[in-house]
This record gives structure tokens, sequence and C-alpha cells, in this order.
């Protein structure tokens, strides 16, 4: 597929741009969005590649669709399934309840995933999407420890690979971030996030949300058993598995359920119409971007024909649209044949006048020629009475 990658993407609108990469929304073969997710930085490869994967691609449930992979003009790209959503850290802060019950979800296919011994690698809010069933989808998938670094564990930031347990500390800190609306480890400087996250033993989770003085002590006290399984220097200290940490927020999401305050619920719906909102904003956003072309030499330089008649003659299309141009061709020259043999307008006009002043001239002959018979027959009469 390396060389017709070019002429199978198409329509690229801007979605959003990093310091690393930019998002677009293209479509695949004209008619299936994706998420083309291109590099700012080149790389030095000899062996360009850039390939879709058409076949069968294993999915996970929760995770968007890698769908192809590799280097294009010297720049690292990924394809992937299209969401219709928008980053987790645009809906934070959220509710302790919603937030709660997002991780889990989270957590169960991320546990499913460590079966097959796959992991992430880079969780974080901007990797997350909230879709419009309030599902958080994983995006930027990895295989490596490469994390963003305010949620990336101790050890990896070590250089160590990425396991299930530096899985289980970074969905701590992304709760965190997720109630709060802040990062747990601050610093201006990547030293100074290391740094903090090299003490993370000395932090006090509890401590840190009440200061921030938006949630009521008691709901705070329900999430202490979740930063102290997750939020560990070391990896030991941590929830076994994945398993165990959902075991620990499904108590957490039935404890917090038990508030049914009207403040509670109110905060919940609040929330709720603000995601549906930013995802409309978004969506909309999007759709009214300006067109991009990014390989221009494919994209505008006449290739509609080639890739219209490639896309009419596959798939078994040749003779039906064959058959098409055929009965177009007939009927147009059935039509030019009628009008070819037609008189135009101006010639029957002139015929019309030529029949009627024919007709007129006949007329007035004959005409004539009564009054000459009557001029005959009154002279005939007065000849005769004379005698």
């Amino acid at each position: 597929m390396n060389e017709n990658f070019e002429n199978r993407l198409s329509h690229f609108q801007k979605v959003g741009a990093g310091s690393e990469a930019v998002v677009y929304r293209a479509l695949l073969d004209e008619k299936i969005p994706v998420a083309f997710r291109w590099n700012l930085e080149s790389v030095s490869a000899k062996n360009e590649s850039a390939k879709i994967d058409d076949g069968e691609v294993k999915k996970f449930a929760g995770m968007a669709t890698i769908l192809g992979k590799g280097i294009l003009k010297n720049r690292p790209f990924s394809l992937a399934e299209y969401i219709v959503g928008i980053s987790s850290a645009e809906a934070s802060p959220m509710p302790p309840k919603i937030a709660v019950k997002m991780l889990r979800k989270l957590c169960g296919n991320l546990s499913v995933m460590a079966d097959a011994e796959i992991f992430h690698g880079d969780l974080s809010p901007e990797n997350v999407l909230i879709d419009e069933k309030e599902n958080p989808v994983l995006i930027d998938f990895g295989s490596s420890c490469v994390g963003t670094p305010r949620f990336i564990s101790p050890e990896c930031l070590e250089g160590n690979a990425a396991t299930e347990k530096s899985e289980i500390f970074s969905l701590g800190a992304l709760l965190y971030f997720w109630i709060s609306g802040e990062p747990l480890f601050g610093g201006d400087s990547l030293n100074a996030i290391e740094n903090s996250i090299f003490q993370v033993d000395d932090y006090d989770e509890t401590l840190c949300l009440r200061s921030l003085g938006k949630l009521p002590i008691e709901i705070i006290q329900k999430l202490e058993p979740l930063w102290k399984g997750t939020l560990r220097r070391d990896a030991n200290d941590r929830f076994e598995d994945l398993d165990e940490l959902d075991e620990c927020l499904e108590i957490a999401e039935s404890e917090l359920s038990l508030d049914d305050s009207p403040l509670s619920a109110q905060q919940e719906l609040i929330w709720k119409n603000h995601l549906a909102l930013s995802i409309r904003e978004h969506e909309t956003g999007v759709r009214h971007a300006p067109e991009e072309f990014l390989f221009a030499e494919t994209q505008k330089s006449g290739t509609f024909i080639p890739k219209f008649f490639k896309k009419c003659f596959s798939n078994g299309n040749f003779f039906p649209i064959l058959g098409i141009f055929l009965f177009i061709f007939i009927l147009l020259s059935f039509i030019f044949f009628l009008k070819t043999n037609s008189p135009d307008v101006e010639t029957v006009g002139k015929s019309m006048l030529k029949k009627t002043r024919s007709l007129e001239s006949e007329e007035s002959v004959e005409n004539d020629s009564a009054v000459s018979v009557r001029g005959m027959m009154t002279d005939a009469d007065s000849n005769s009475a004379d005698e």
C-alpha cells in the first residue's frame, strides 16, 4: 500500500495542533473518517514507509482502532479511527462520581489489553477522549513508556518499559486531574516535575483536594484508598493489578452514589450538558475548518479524474457504468439528430411569411378577376337597355 497511501487520503481538516504533532480529520478512500496524526519533527529514515493496514485489525473496547503508522516524508505519522468527542482535559474538572465511573471503564479496558501483554504507556488527559455517550476512548496508543511527564510513573522516568503497575500509577494521576482540574505534580520544568513524581510518597492527596475548596470533606475521604493504591513511588506498594484497582473503584463509586443531594445531581447535569455542547461545538469547528492539501502534488494536480475512473471501474462496476455511458451517448445523439433535421425558427418564419404573401397575391388576382367580370356584365346590361 505504500505507493497508494497519499492517494487514499483526502479532505484534510485540522482538528488540533500541539508542540509535537498536528492532528487532522481526513477521509480514507473518500468515505471513511480517520484521524491522521503527523509529527512536526522530522526523522532521518533511509527507507521511508507509509502503510494502511487493510487486514484484520485487533480491536479493543475503549480504544481508537489503529489503521496505520510509519514514516511519511521523513515525519512519523499514525492513522486511527476518528472518534467524535473531546479531550478529557477539556471536560475537567468532573464530579467525583462521574470521574470514578469513567476510570472504572478505562480500567476494565486496560485490563483486557494487559492480559494480552499490551500496555498504553502514555495515559494522560489529552490521550483519553470522551465520546457522545460519556465513554472514555484511548488514543495515541503506544507500546513503550514515552508518557506525558506529569502522568508518567517513576519507573518509566527511569527508562523502564510500561507495565500494568505503571499504568496503575498513571490512572491515579489521571483520576486526580479529572476531579481537581489540575495536575498533582507541579513544576515549571521537566526536572521539577520529575522530582515531584519521585517524591510522591510525601504527598497528601486528600489535603491537596481540600485546599482547593471545591469538594466536601466527606466526599474527598471516600477517595483516599484509591490514592494509597495507585500513587506510590515503589510499584510493589500499589494495587496488585488492574482488577484490584477496579474493585476499589467499584467501592468508591458505590459510596459516592449515596450522595443524592440536589446539589450533586445539579453538578452532574451541568457537566453532562457542558460535555454535549462542547462536542457539538468541536465537531462544528472541524466541519467548517478549511480543507488543507498535505500532499499538494497528488491532491491538487488533476488526480480527480484518475481517482474517479478508478472508483467507477473497480469492484465489478465496469459493465453497469459502461451501459450508462452508452445510454447517455445514444440519447444525446438522438437529440442532436432531431435538432439538425428540424428547421429552425427563422426558417419556419420565413416560410410562413412567404406562403402568406402568396395567398394574399392569389386573393388579389381573384378579386381583380371578379371586378372585371362584374364590369363586363354591367356593360352588357347597359347595352341591352339602350336597344
